[in-house]
Protein backbone atom coordinates (compact mmCIF):
# COMPACT_ATOMS: atom_id res chain seq x y z
CA UNK A 1 0.00 0.00 0.00
CA UNK A 2 2.21 2.30 -1.02
CA UNK A 3 0.20 5.36 -2.93
CA UNK A 4 -1.59 7.55 0.21
CA UNK A 5 -3.65 10.56 0.45
CA UNK A 6 -2.69 13.64 2.41
CA UNK A 7 -5.36 15.88 3.19
CA UNK A 8 -3.74 19.05 4.60
CA UNK A 9 -5.78 22.34 6.14
CA UNK A 10 -3.74 25.33 6.24
CA UNK A 11 -3.87 28.13 8.15
CA UNK A 12 -2.77 31.85 8.89
CA UNK A 13 -1.64 32.98 12.30
CA UNK A 14 -4.72 34.32 13.24
CA UNK A 15 -5.85 30.57 13.66
CA UNK A 16 -7.84 31.02 10.78
CA UNK A 17 -7.96 29.34 7.29
CA UNK A 18 -5.23 30.75 5.46
CA UNK A 19 -5.41 33.65 2.98
CA UNK A 20 -2.31 34.69 1.97
CA UNK A 21 -2.29 33.74 -1.40
CA UNK A 22 -0.41 31.07 -3.75
CA UNK A 23 2.39 28.36 -1.79
CA UNK A 24 4.72 26.45 -3.03
CA UNK A 25 4.45 22.39 -2.10
CA UNK A 26 7.66 20.60 -2.05
CA UNK A 27 8.10 16.74 -0.83
CA UNK A 28 10.96 15.09 -0.45
CA UNK A 29 12.25 11.81 0.88
CA UNK A 30 14.20 13.32 3.72
CA UNK A 31 16.86 10.36 4.60
CA UNK A 32 17.06 8.97 0.49
CA UNK A 33 20.48 7.56 -0.39
CA UNK A 34 22.84 10.43 -1.07
CA UNK A 35 20.50 12.93 0.56
CA UNK A 36 17.48 14.61 0.52
CA UNK A 37 15.47 13.23 -2.87
CA UNK A 38 12.89 15.75 -4.24
CA UNK A 39 9.62 13.61 -4.91
CA UNK A 40 7.09 16.58 -5.50
CA UNK A 41 7.00 20.09 -6.26
CA UNK A 42 3.69 21.97 -7.05
CA UNK A 43 1.92 24.99 -5.60
CA UNK A 44 -1.76 25.97 -4.40
CA UNK A 45 -3.90 28.49 -4.11
CA UNK A 46 -6.75 26.84 -1.84
CA UNK A 47 -6.43 26.22 2.39
CA UNK A 48 -7.52 22.84 2.04
CA UNK A 49 -5.67 20.45 -0.42
CA UNK A 50 -5.64 16.42 -1.16
CA UNK A 51 -2.38 14.88 -2.22
CA UNK A 52 -2.30 12.00 -4.09
CA UNK A 53 1.46 10.27 -3.43
CA UNK A 54 3.47 7.12 -3.71
CA UNK A 55 5.54 7.31 -0.58
CA UNK A 56 6.52 3.82 0.65
CA UNK A 57 7.79 2.58 3.94
CA UNK A 58 9.14 -0.22 3.41
CA UNK A 59 12.93 0.91 4.19
CA UNK A 60 12.08 3.46 7.44
CA UNK A 61 11.70 6.35 5.25
CA UNK A 62 10.10 9.59 6.76
CA UNK A 63 8.73 12.08 4.23
CA UNK A 64 9.26 15.93 4.63
CA UNK A 65 6.66 17.99 3.26
CA UNK A 66 6.72 22.07 2.98
CA UNK A 67 4.46 24.69 2.18
CA UNK A 68 6.39 28.11 1.88
CA UNK A 69 4.89 31.74 0.90
CA UNK A 70 7.01 34.91 0.19
CA UNK A 71 7.56 36.44 3.78
CA UNK A 72 6.57 33.84 6.17
CA UNK A 73 8.07 31.00 7.74
CA UNK A 74 7.53 27.78 6.12
CA UNK A 75 5.27 25.21 7.28
CA UNK A 76 6.49 21.78 7.36
CA UNK A 77 5.48 18.18 8.54
CA UNK A 78 7.67 14.93 8.93
CA UNK A 79 5.43 11.93 7.83
CA UNK A 80 6.02 8.33 8.33
CA UNK A 81 4.68 4.88 8.58
CA UNK A 82 3.37 5.35 12.09
CA UNK A 83 1.59 8.22 11.01
CA UNK A 84 -1.12 6.13 8.83
CA UNK A 85 -1.45 3.91 12.15
CA UNK A 86 -5.17 3.03 12.97
CA UNK A 87 -4.53 2.45 16.32
CA UNK A 88 -7.76 0.12 17.22
CA UNK A 89 -6.87 -2.08 14.42
CA UNK A 90 -3.37 -1.67 14.55
CA UNK A 91 -3.25 -1.94 10.82
CA UNK A 92 -1.85 0.45 7.98
CA UNK A 93 -3.99 2.85 6.19
CA UNK A 94 -3.62 4.97 3.58
CA UNK A 95 -5.18 8.56 4.27
CA UNK A 96 -3.83 11.11 6.89
CA UNK A 97 -4.97 14.64 7.60
CA UNK A 98 -2.36 17.65 8.51
CA UNK A 99 -2.86 20.78 9.54
CA UNK A 100 -0.33 23.69 9.57
CA UNK A 101 0.09 27.07 10.16
CA UNK A 102 2.19 29.45 8.15
CA UNK A 103 3.60 32.23 10.30
CA UNK A 104 5.35 35.76 9.28
CA UNK A 105 8.54 36.36 9.39
CA UNK A 106 8.14 39.40 11.86
CA UNK A 107 4.92 38.40 13.53
CA UNK A 108 3.10 41.21 15.14
CA UNK A 109 0.88 41.22 18.80
CA UNK A 110 -2.17 43.11 17.50
CA UNK A 111 -4.66 40.91 18.56
CA UNK A 112 -3.39 40.20 22.75
CA UNK A 113 -5.11 43.37 24.33
CA UNK A 114 -8.77 41.80 23.78
CA UNK A 115 -6.70 38.08 24.99
CA UNK A 116 -8.33 37.95 28.15
CA UNK A 117 -12.01 38.63 27.43
CA UNK A 118 -11.47 35.75 24.73
CA UNK A 119 -10.38 33.39 28.01
CA UNK A 120 -13.24 35.10 29.83
CA UNK A 121 -15.63 34.18 26.76
CA UNK A 122 -14.56 30.16 26.37
CA UNK A 123 -14.73 30.09 30.81
CA UNK A 124 -10.87 28.98 30.92
CA UNK A 125 -9.65 27.93 33.73
CA UNK A 126 -6.63 30.24 33.30
CA UNK A 127 -9.07 33.66 34.56
CA UNK A 128 -11.19 31.76 36.60
CA UNK A 129 -12.17 33.66 39.87
CA UNK A 130 -10.44 32.33 42.96
CA UNK A 131 -7.61 30.53 41.06
CA UNK A 132 -6.65 31.92 38.07
CA UNK A 133 -5.28 35.29 37.49
CA UNK A 134 -8.18 38.58 36.85
CA UNK A 135 -7.86 41.20 34.75
CA UNK A 136 -6.14 43.69 36.98
CA UNK A 137 -2.87 40.84 36.76
CA UNK A 138 -2.83 40.26 33.56
CA UNK A 139 -2.58 44.19 32.58
CA UNK A 140 0.21 44.16 34.83
CA UNK A 141 2.00 41.24 32.67
CA UNK A 142 4.09 42.89 29.77
CA UNK A 143 3.70 42.18 26.60
CA UNK A 144 6.08 38.91 26.05
CA UNK A 145 3.94 37.52 29.15
CA UNK A 146 1.03 38.02 27.98
CA UNK A 147 1.48 36.19 24.84
CA UNK A 148 2.66 33.46 26.60
CA UNK A 149 0.13 33.25 29.19
CA UNK A 150 -2.33 33.34 25.82
CA UNK A 151 -0.18 30.80 23.69
CA UNK A 152 0.30 28.43 26.55
CA UNK A 153 -3.74 27.89 27.18
CA UNK A 154 -4.35 28.06 23.54
CA UNK A 155 -2.22 24.89 23.53
CA UNK A 156 -2.94 22.97 26.55
CA UNK A 157 -6.93 23.92 24.70
CA UNK A 158 -6.21 21.63 21.87
CA UNK A 159 -3.28 19.30 23.39
CA UNK A 160 -5.34 15.89 24.34
CA UNK A 161 -4.66 12.44 26.50
CA UNK A 162 -6.83 9.85 26.29
CA UNK A 163 -9.68 11.86 24.72
CA UNK A 164 -9.07 14.73 27.69
CA UNK A 165 -7.88 18.49 26.91
CA UNK A 166 -5.50 19.22 29.25
CA UNK A 167 -6.92 22.52 30.02
CA UNK A 168 -9.33 20.97 31.41
CA UNK A 169 -7.27 19.38 34.72
CA UNK A 170 -5.92 22.71 34.92
CA UNK A 171 -6.58 23.31 38.60
CA UNK A 172 -5.06 27.13 38.85
CA UNK A 173 -2.13 29.58 37.73
CA UNK A 174 0.44 30.28 40.38
CA UNK A 175 2.26 32.32 38.12
CA UNK A 176 2.58 33.88 34.82
CA UNK A 177 6.11 34.50 33.37
CA UNK A 178 7.97 35.80 30.10
CA UNK A 179 7.82 32.95 28.63
CA UNK A 180 6.26 29.93 30.80
CA UNK A 181 2.80 29.93 33.10
CA UNK A 182 3.24 27.96 36.26
CA UNK A 183 0.02 26.07 37.14
CA UNK A 184 -1.80 23.43 39.25
CA UNK A 185 -2.44 19.99 37.44
CA UNK A 186 -5.03 17.21 38.72
CA UNK A 187 -2.59 14.54 40.45
CA UNK A 188 -3.26 11.87 38.24
CA UNK A 189 -1.80 13.82 35.02
CA UNK A 190 1.69 13.34 36.08
CA UNK A 191 0.94 9.70 36.82
CA UNK A 192 -0.02 9.15 33.70
CA UNK A 193 2.71 10.94 31.42
CA UNK A 194 5.11 7.58 31.53
CA UNK A 195 2.54 6.15 29.07
CA UNK A 196 1.69 8.93 27.08
CA UNK A 197 2.79 7.61 23.46
CA UNK A 198 2.92 11.49 22.22
CA UNK A 199 4.92 12.89 24.72
CA UNK A 200 8.35 11.73 25.79
CA UNK A 201 10.49 12.15 28.55
CA UNK A 202 12.57 15.87 28.86
CA UNK A 203 14.94 17.68 31.48
CA UNK A 204 13.60 19.47 33.71
CA UNK A 205 13.91 22.33 35.77
CA UNK A 206 15.11 23.72 38.66
CA UNK A 207 13.78 26.05 41.52
CA UNK A 208 13.56 29.74 40.25
CA UNK A 209 15.59 32.04 42.12
CA UNK A 210 13.86 34.37 44.03
CA UNK A 211 10.94 32.37 44.03
CA UNK A 212 8.66 30.41 46.23
CA UNK A 213 7.77 27.58 43.19
CA UNK A 214 9.17 24.22 44.09
CA UNK A 215 11.75 22.74 41.43
CA UNK A 216 10.26 20.99 38.94
CA UNK A 217 12.17 18.07 37.66
CA UNK A 218 9.83 15.36 36.45
CA UNK A 219 8.77 16.45 32.64
CA UNK A 220 7.97 15.34 29.67
CA UNK A 221 7.37 17.12 26.15
CA UNK A 222 5.04 16.72 23.22
CA UNK A 223 6.51 14.86 20.16
CA UNK A 224 3.59 15.06 17.86
CA UNK A 225 4.41 18.80 15.47
CA UNK A 226 7.63 19.62 14.00
CA UNK A 227 7.23 23.11 16.22
CA UNK A 228 5.30 24.28 18.76
CA UNK A 229 5.13 21.50 21.02
CA UNK A 230 4.32 22.15 24.72
CA UNK A 231 6.59 20.40 27.88
CA UNK A 232 5.32 19.69 31.32
CA UNK A 233 7.38 19.91 34.06
CA UNK A 234 5.57 18.65 37.41
CA UNK A 235 6.53 18.93 40.97
CA UNK A 236 8.09 15.83 42.96
CA UNK A 237 5.48 15.47 45.50
CA UNK A 238 1.77 16.92 45.57
CA UNK A 239 0.25 19.26 47.17
CA UNK A 240 -3.50 20.10 48.37
CA UNK A 241 -5.42 22.74 47.07
CA UNK A 242 -6.30 25.78 49.48
CA UNK A 243 -10.06 26.13 48.33
CA UNK A 244 -11.11 24.30 51.12
CA UNK A 245 -11.56 20.79 49.19
CA UNK A 246 -9.64 17.56 49.55
CA UNK A 247 -8.08 17.68 45.84
CA UNK A 248 -4.15 16.75 45.22
CA UNK A 249 -2.51 18.43 42.70
CA UNK A 250 1.18 18.96 41.56
CA UNK A 251 2.82 22.20 40.50
CA UNK A 252 3.80 22.17 37.01
CA UNK A 253 6.06 24.59 34.84
CA UNK A 254 4.40 24.68 31.05
CA UNK A 255 6.16 26.67 28.09
CA UNK A 256 6.31 25.48 24.31
CA UNK A 257 9.03 25.03 22.10
CA UNK A 258 9.85 27.06 19.21
CA UNK A 259 11.35 23.33 16.94
CA UNK A 260 12.40 20.18 18.17
CA UNK A 261 15.98 18.59 17.76
CA UNK A 262 18.53 20.08 16.29
CA UNK A 263 15.95 23.29 16.29
CA UNK A 264 15.49 23.04 20.03
CA UNK A 265 19.20 22.42 20.59
CA UNK A 266 19.72 25.83 18.69
CA UNK A 267 16.99 28.06 20.67
CA UNK A 268 18.53 26.93 23.85
CA UNK A 269 22.18 28.15 22.53
CA UNK A 270 21.06 31.43 21.42
CA UNK A 271 18.93 31.67 24.81
CA UNK A 272 21.83 30.54 26.96
CA UNK A 273 24.86 30.80 25.87
CA UNK A 274 24.97 33.69 22.87
CA UNK A 275 22.08 35.92 23.82
CA UNK A 276 22.20 34.94 27.97
CA UNK A 277 18.59 36.05 29.10
CA UNK A 278 16.93 35.80 25.45
CA UNK A 279 13.66 33.92 25.98
CA UNK A 280 11.67 31.84 23.58
CA UNK A 281 10.10 34.58 20.83
CA UNK A 282 6.50 34.34 21.92
CA UNK A 283 4.88 35.95 18.87
CA UNK A 284 6.55 33.12 16.99
CA UNK A 285 5.01 30.89 18.97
Amino acid sequence: MTEKRLTIILYGCDRNLWRGGPLAIRVADVFAPGGPQLLYKGTADESTLELRLSLPFDAGQVYGITFSAPRHRPAWQLVRRQDFIRVAENIEGDDVVLRLMLVPDEPGTTDVAGGFDRLQQLGSPFVAPGSGIDEAAFRTLDVAAQMAFLNIEAKLRETVLDSVPLISVVRGVRHAAVDRVFLLFDAWLKARMPRAAEFAAAPGHPAAKGSDLPAHPDSWKHIRFAEGNVQLSFSRDTMRMDDGSSSMVHSADVDIDLGRGLAHAQEWLVNNVFKPGHKTNQALI
